[in-house]
């Protein structure tokens, strides 16, 4: 089964707000887990969103 748009949408949600998923399916858990990961390396690289053009 693959994960719908809007359940993505609530796994990427949690994700940022640093919420545990409450869900125990392998899919889920590893894509909450590939987000967290990319956070986590995000901020090593001093990422800190989009940068102004002004």
């Amino acid at each position: 089964m693959t994960l719908t748009a809007h359940r993505k949408q609530k796994i990427y949600v949690a994700a940022i707000l640093e919420y545990e998923l409450g869900s125990s399916n392998p899919e889920e858990v590893a894509y909450y887990s590939k987000i967290k990961e990319q956070i986590k390396e995000d901020k090593r690289l001093g990422f800190k969103g989009i940068p102004r053009e002004d």
